[in-house]
């Protein structure tokens, strides 16, 4: 799959270069190519982001619990000091 994804992506940059070179619109294309990748990386962050809230959530609380969206981004209790 990755494999495919860097073909792709090398095809993409060619079919840009050549609009570059040949017509008025190749900055178009070219900030249409760097937009992509970058809302593509900007959602995988989000992805990778909400797992580890997820996850961290679910160690705090105990694996033995419901885990619903509202307990996975809150933050846990703070602990309590005893008092001297």
């Amino acid at each position: 799959m990755f494999v495919r994804y860097i073909i792709a992506m090398t095809l993409a940059g060619l079919a840009i270069l050549f609009g570059i070179i040949l017509g008025d619109y190749g900055p178009w294309y070219l900030s249409w190519f760097l937009g992509t990748g970058f809302m593509v990386l900007v959602a995988v962050s989000a992805g990778v982001l909400f797992e580890a809230q997820e996850d961290a959530a679910q160690a705090a609380r105990g694996s033995g619990k419901a885990l619903d969206l509202a307990s996975a981004v809150e933050a846990p209790p703070a602990p309590r000091h005893p008092s001297h």
